[in-house]
């Protein structure tokens, strides 16, 4: 009776944690019965590598959730497209300038532009919050308008391109080669990333700081965390991962439109949501939110799969969050019953 009553409470308390895996579950059984080719390999390995920088943007996102204050980053999706438009044209000016400079410097330079951009980005919207208390709501609208504006400003409205082969070839060529299969690094980085990210908010002492501070902001104030400080990093996180989540856009299609943040920011902030991570602060981990990135390449997968355009895409996206929300709102009142 007790190890019954032990294993109901663990099944419960796991539907509670991860309810995106029932849903993921659905998602893959409806699609395998549709196409069997949804599970092959070579399309794993294809949604690991489009969807690349959607993974990378969300896990900024977990950061800016987890340290509560109703966090979030509207501004991750324009951020993104602009810090990619302006290293994008930085490593085709220093292509074009220079025939003979190693393709590899060239990519680091305009790696180092994209973080900069996404830091400056992410440090203004965490002094705004921090210092002059701001909701992050409006201080990352106001951030996502002005990004927009100046990716427009930057290209006049055409999209940008060129840079060395060998960044493109990240999404196709170089990677490990497992017989005849190639897994290319633009599916691998991703993956790496969100492992180191991983051990950083599960096992560092800043992990820990941002969990306590989005629980209980005073009990952190007493413990000797700077809150401020936590809220500037964790923006400023938000905003480095935008930058490096923008180099994949180039890498893996190549042009750069300047509308493209326009297509980024829902499905980052519904793998974080769905996946379960408290916009409260406090509660959640990688593990949720790695569940709902994958919930979400999948969906995303699917409806291509399936010939549906971007407006049912997204039409997707809202009813899944609506969704998601209500569910998640009946969880916050289960869950410590547990």
């Amino acid at each position: 009776m007790g190890n019954k009553n032990r294993f109901w409470n663990g099944f419960k308390k796991f539907s509670l944690d991860l309810p995106v895996v029932y849903m993921l579950i659905v998602v893959c059984v409806v699609m395998g019965f549709l196409n069997r080719n949804f599970f092959s390999m070579a399309n794993i390995i294809s949604m690991l590598t489009s969807y690349s920088y959607y993974i990378i943007g969300a896990i900024g996102l977990v950061f800016v959730f987890l340290s509560g204050n109703s966090g979030i980053d509207l501004s991750i999706g324009y951020v993104t497209g602009f810090s990619a438009v302006v290293s994008t044209k930085t490593m085709s000016l220093l292509s074009d300038a220079n025939p003979d400079m190693n393709p590899w410097l060239i990519i680091v330079l305009g790696l180092l532009v994209s973080c900069t951009i996404g830091a400056l980005f992410g440090l203004l919207n965490g002094i705004a919050v921090a210092k002059f208390h701001i909701a992050p709501f409006i201080i990352t609208l106001a951030s996502q308008l002005l990004a927009m504006g100046l990716c427009y400003v930057f290209t006049n409205g055409y999209t940008v391109s060129g840079g060395p082969r060998e960044l493109s070839r990240l999404s196709t060529l170089t990677g490990i080669h497992i017989g005849k299969t190639i897994i290319p690094m633009a599916a691998i980085i991703p993956i790496v990333i969100f492992i180191l990210m991983a051990v950083v908010l599960s096992k560092t002492t800043f992990g820990r700081q941002v969990i306590l501070t989005g629980s209980n902001p005073k009990s952190a104030e007493h413990a000797g965390i700077s809150v401020s400080r936590i809220y500037i990093i964790v923006y400023l996180l938000s905003g480095v991962f935008a930058g490096i989540a923008a180099m994949f856009i180039p890498m893996c299609i190549g042009g750069v439109n300047p509308d493209v943040g326009a297509n980024l920011l829902m499905p980052m902030v519904a793998a974080v949501t769905i996946g379960g991570i408290s916009q409260s602060g406090g509660y959640g981990n990688m593990v949720q939110a790695g569940f709902g990135i994958l919930f979400i390449m999948c969906l995303m997968s699917a409806m291509t799969f399936l010939g549906f355009g971007l407006p049912t895409q997204q039409l997707a996206y809202g009813i899944v969050i609506v969704f998601t929300m209500t569910l998640l709102g009946y969880i916050e009142r289960k869950r410590f019953r547990v």
